[in-house]
């Protein structure tokens, strides 16, 4: 497995929030550009997800960002 990398970022909740809906954003038109893609047309919907997170890096951190700002916004509250 690769080495991880940990990034601490200092944000306000009005900023947290922005860059979280920012993110939700990309990672949905990432999905929808790939989704119905010829590479992806024979693997099973419930299985499309995983494959395109493991096809794409990029979306896969996406992903983990969404989740830990959500995560650090719903501890601040």
């Amino acid at each position: 497995m690769t080495k991880a990398l940990e990034i601490r970022l200092q944000l306000t909740q009005e900023q947290a929030q922005a860059l979280l809906e920012d993110e939700r954003q990309r990672l949905r038109m990432a999905f929808n550009e790939h989704w119905y893609a010829d590479r992806y047309r024979y693997t099973p919907a419930g299985l499309r997800s995983k494959a395109i997170l493991a096809d794409y890096p990029a979306l896969a951190g996406h992903k983990r960002t969404i989740g830990a700002l959500r995560a650090a916004l719903t501890q601040a509250q």
